[in-house]
């Protein structure tokens, strides 16, 4: 009788640690995100319309963006000052820093 039970109670733990490792599996297992930037180049889920030297020149680019309704972050690196937009915006921004107007 004792061996019936020692076995019962030794299914009954490989049974509850199986389910236990399938539950964290499902939670923590394959981790499919990207690969942290350490270099500092990559701004997610926005892209690079130009870049330019000095700061108040980035800021004359980012207002006349703004006045058209884009939304632009001013990114220094490498000493240029990078004006980043998202990718839905980023054909308007352009055409709107090529027109001297």
């Amino acid at each position: 009788m004792d061996g019936v039970t020692a076995l019962t109670t030794f299914l009954l733990l490989v049974i509850v640690f199986g389910l236990l490792a399938l539950v964290l599996f499902w939670a923590f297992g394959i981790d499919r995100r990207a690969v942290p930037d350490y270099t500092g180049d990559d701004f997610g889920l926005l892209t690079e319309v130009t870049a330019v030297p000095t700061s108040e020149a980035a800021v004359v680019l980012a207002d006349r963006l703004r006045t058209a309704r884009i939304k632009v972050t001013v990114v220094r690196r490498g000493g240029l000052h990078r004006l980043m937009v998202f990718p839905a915006d980023a054909p308007d921004a352009k055409l709107l820093l090529r027109d001297p107007g």
